[in-house]
């Protein structure tokens, strides 16, 4: 199997960093990105490399999320800060659904419309299940949709399992082990079955970006600046996602009485999330409602959840009421989440969001996943879970031209 795929190149940030010039490139995708992994070795890598130029490097992965939030994200937290390259990884949190590949090119004509000088390097990550696909010769279902998208743009892409894999068939790589264990002679890749160890597993991930790095150098033409692909159709017809966007809630929503917003001053949840959001939008109260009037296809809300989380009854155009539960199996901790509502016609519309009265069964929830520990913290702190707090950051829109 193929590691690397060079297609167009990355001719811009090599023509610049090859002039010693000041490059930025933004590290864009989960949790993988986010950690000090591959994003802090390739970035090493590259000044040592590259003494002359004056490299800077923005951290751009957030935990838990996919290409459609990062579609939303994209303006403030990697076109803001005009980018030479962006490195694309959500393979791993897309988990292979259909939409992704709309939404992954959305975050690409994005890229190319802000700026043709732009280069992107698309990398995909392993998780311990895709191990028997890669063994019969088959890259994951995420990365074969993503590999469409960069067929059609160009871009060069990085399959960052196959070396992995190839080091689990050589005996030389345990993909998942316990943290207290260790097999001489063997790299322990994860703890988890996601997330590879720092240094060992992501020296792997590193190694094989470095390689592919400069096999994008060996086969450069040395023309200096080339203005990158962007058809004037989209792969995917009719795609929206390339006009999502991340809004303050106030600009479209009304509040009922009972929200109130908390700054890191006033609350030290917002304190430590004050990297996502300058404030939260909180209420505790069953009955407590915002309303959104839009244009668009699609509308969702960026937010914390934890113990203390409700969930919201949704009304959209008037319809009939749905639910959607802002707890979550993971919610024994406060985390940054996210929703999205299902996809509606394009147009004006009107969305209620009410905190619901009846609380869901968390201890069930918990059951479910089979997490015990999760379901001994209900059994320790039952006050925390006896609550139905929303706490929203952002709001979400994708607004195409009508």
């Amino acid at each position: 199997m193929k590691e690397f795929f060079p297609r167009r190149g990355l001719p811009n940030v090599i023509h610049k960093l090859e002039n010693g010039e000041t490059v930025t490139i933004v590290y864009f995708g989960g949790s993988n990105t986010r950690s000090k992994g591959y994003r802090v070795m390739t970035a090493e890598w590259l000044r040592g490399q590259y003494p002359n130029a004056d490299i800077h490097t923005v951290n751009a992965g957030i935990d838990g999320t996919g290409s459609d939030l990062g579609c939303a994200r994209l303006e403030t937290d990697v076109l803001s800060h005009q980018p030479d390259l962006v490195f694309v990884e959500f393979v791993g949190n897309d988990g292979g659904v259909p939409e992704s590949k709309a939404r992954i090119e959305g975050i690409v004509r994005q890229i190319r419309k802000r700026s043709r000088f732009t280069d992107i390097l698309f990398v995909y990550t392993v998780k311990e299940r895709d191990l028997t696909s890669f063994q019969s010769g088959k890259y994951q279902k995420g990365a074969l949709m993503q590999e469409e998208v960069a067929d059609y743009y160009g871009i060069p892409s990085i399959h960052l399992g196959v070396a992995v894999c190839q080091l689990v068939s050589d005996g030389k790589l345990i993909f998942t082990s316990e943290p207290a264990v260790s097999i001489p002679g063997a790299i322990i890749f994860t703890h988890d079955s996601i997330h590879p160890t720092i240094p060992e597993g992501h020296q792997i991930y590193t190694d094989t970006i470095t390689r592919s790095f400069e096999k994008i150098r060996e086969l450069r033409d040395h023309v200096g600046k080339v203005e990158q692909h962007l058809p004037q159709e989209p792969l995917i017809l009719a795609n929206p996602w390339e006009y999502a966007t991340m809004l303050p809630l106030d600009i479209f929503t009304h509040f009922s009485s009972g929200w109130t917003y908390m700054t890191p001053d006033d609350f030290p949840l917002v304190r430590e999330y004050d990297w996502l959001f300058p404030g939260l939008w909180r209420a505790v109260d069953p009955g407590e409602t915002i309303t959104v009037e839009f244009e668009g296809t699609h509308i969702g809300l960026f937010d914390i959840g934890g113990p203390d989380s409700g969930r919201l009854k949704v009304t959209v155009d008037g319809g009939e009421p749905f639910l959607i539960d802002r707890f979550t199996p993971y919610n024994d901790h406060n985390r940054n989440q996210y929703v999205f509502l299902p996809e509606l016609s394009n147009g004006k519309h009107t969305v209620r969001f009410e905190i619901d009265h009846e609380k869901t069964d968390k201890r069930a929830v918990f059951e479910a996943s089979g997490n015990a520990r999760s379901m001994e913290h209900v059994r320790q702190h039952p006050a925390w879970y006896d609550q139905t707090v929303i706490q929203l950051g952002k709001l979400l829109l994708v607004q195409p031209p009508l």
